[in-house]
């Protein structure tokens, strides 16, 4: 009696490490995902905010150019 109690003792723990190792790779790929997830959300928004900085750069660039070609026409036309 007592060695079918120890076989059944084994067998479920046998079942009990793999139903451990299923669970673990379950999650693991659960993980995958999530990670998966958070790097896309992350580039999205580095692109936008590589987008507002663009924007940004690109009318701080027109500005100088405006006040650049104005500065130079005023101190054309004072010495013309």
């Amino acid at each position: 009696m007592q060695e079918e109690m120890k076989i059944e003792f084994q067998n479920n723990e046998d079942e009990t490490v793999l139903e451990y190792e299923e669970i673990a790779q379950r999650l693991d790929r659960l993980d995958e995902k999530v990670e998966f997830v958070r790097a896309e959300a992350a580039q999205r928004t580095g692109r936008k905010f590589g987008r507002d900085v663009g924007i940004l750069y690109g009318v701080m660039a027109a500005l100088v150019l405006v006040m650049l070609f104005y500065m130079l026409t005023n101190y054309f036309s004072f010495t013309l």
